[in-house]
């Protein structure tokens, strides 16, 4: 009997364990066209919704050119772009219809890919979502940052570092509120028109292997938006636009927080900010960032906080930037970093710590608090080159704390401070070496401008 006990076991035991296949199904199998002409949104939505309906699984955009409208995603969806696929957004912005989800900043919000109270959605493959950003602004009206005196002083290649206009066009082309345990992994996105991956109020999150390739000319096209969001793994990306390549902030909930993030092994090129933690009444607590390359952006690191707005406990380790001062109505004017909550006593930042850093920089580092609400700052092991920027005589007169007031820098006196630093408790310098350019034909100086600084503490190298 015991040997028949054991095979029956066995028997049901294999029953049990054996999984169920995942529903896979190709958008072509709902009647989705790959010619790059025929409009697929309401084929494409079929596909999600019959793999939503079947308890989740995996829809598959193969090679091909497939042009879409808005497609809301569904809990348990993987969409998979194969490679040589392009999942093409429309030129038209009646086919983002609003997905009911109101921005603070953008208003209605319109979308290309998006969920809301959703869960356990992926986004992956080789292929290419093409988000398409011509069609929505003004290429011949330029924001120059400039009264119209010194606008004319512009020459045709400080033009071509100037913002475009934006007209009527998708706000947030891929977009997540109120969702958990999502993925994003091995696509590329490009050309988008506004913030290009946004997350509010989400959690769980991890982002590999992705390449982010925006114009470096478009206002707002964020390479990836967190709002409000935890526990958030960014590894191993590619990220270029003209606005910030990775934000935390809290603007689509001033209430919530953006905690506990790692970011790693990033390259990230932009016309204003490399990351930046905090804006306005943003929360950001617990953030660990290593290994990056910045290269050719207006601004490394930005960590503002503004009324009720704080960030704490940063840990930013390794990393090589060159920083530029563009031409154009961008924040930043060629910093490696700044910290600032100069305009609220409200406001507070604490707990920064940025070390091994290899920078070739156009402006200095700016520190600036009001009442001292900036506090226990360190920067260790840094090697900094400085350079006069072309853009000097029109863009760098005066300190860009924005959205606080703007000060009048020392450049009209060839003096750029290695560091800018007001009102702060507790810094310490530790390790810093500053040069000034083989290049550089005038001469600089480099000297700190350090004001209203308590526990102060210089440690030179060994």
């Amino acid at each position: 009997m015991k040997p028949h006990l054991t095979l029956v076991l066995s028997a049901t035991l294999g029953l049990v364990a054996t999984p169920a296949v995942a529903f896979t199904v190709s958008v072509a199998d709902h009647g989705a066209v790959g010619d790059g002409k025929t409009l697929n949104t309401i084929a494409i939505q079929a596909a999600v919704d019959d793999c939503a309906g079947k308890g989740g699984g995996t829809v598959l955009v193969p090679a091909g050119v497939w042009l879409t409208g808005s497609v809301g995603l569904k809990s348990q969806v993987t969409l998979r772009l194969e490679a040589g696929a392009v999942l093409r957004g429309s030129s038209h912005i009646e086919d983002y219809p609003p997905n009911g989800f109101k921005h603070l900043e953008m208003g209605d919000t319109r979308s290309l890919l998006w969920a809301l109270h959703q869960s356990d959605i992926s986004i992956c493959g080789e292929g290419t979502i093409e988000l398409v950003d011509r069609p929505f602004f003004d290429w011949n009206k330029l924001r120059t940052g400039l009264p119209a005196a010194k606008d004319a002083l512009l020459q045709d290649w400080q033009r071509r570092q100037c913002v475009v206009t934006a007209g009527n066009r998708p706000t947030q082309p891929i977009f997540f509120h109120d969702c958990h345990h999502l993925r994003l992994e091995g696509v590329t996105i490009r050309n988008s028109p506004c913030w290009t991956v946004t997350y509010s109020d989400c959690e769980d999150i991890q982002v590999h292997g992705i390449r982010i390739d925006n114009n470096l000319q478009i206002p707002n096209n964020d390479g990836i938006h967190f709002c409000g969001s935890k526990n958030i793994v960014i590894s191993d990306c590619i990220i270029r636009g003209g606005d910030d390549s990775l934000a935390f902030t809290g603007i689509t909930d001033p209430d919530s927080v953006c905690e506990h993030i790692t970011i790693a092994n990033c390259v990230l090129t932009s016309r204003s900010c490399g990351i930046h933690l905090g804006y306005s009444s943003g929360k950001v607590r617990d953030v660990a960032i290593n290994n990056l390359v910045m290269s050719d952006c207006s601004r490394g690191f930005a960590i503002q906080a503004g009324d009720h707005g704080w960030v704490e406990n940063v840990t930013i380790d390794n990393v090589v930037m060159e920083t530029r001062m563009f031409a154009g109505a961008w924040w930043g004017k060629g910093e490696p970093f700044i910290i600032s909550a100069a305009n609220s006593a409200s406001a507070r930042i604490h707990g920064i710590s940025i070390s091994h850093v290899r920078a070739r920089a156009e402006n200095s580092l700016l520190i600036v608090g009001q009442n001292q609400n900036v506090s226990d700052i360190v920067l260790s092991d840094w090697d900094l080159t400085f350079s006069y920027s072309a853009n000097s005589e029109l863009y760098g007169q005066e300190f860009d704390l924005a959205p606080a007031p703007l000060r009048p820098s020392f450049m009209a006196k060839n003096h750029i401070p290695w560091i800018y630093a007001d009102s702060v408790a507790g810094l310490e310098l530790r390790n810093i070496h500053v040069r000034q350019a083989e290049t550089e034909a005038r001469k600089l100086t480099l000297d700190p401008v350090i004001e209203n600084v308590t526990g102060l503490r210089r440690i030179a190298a060994p």
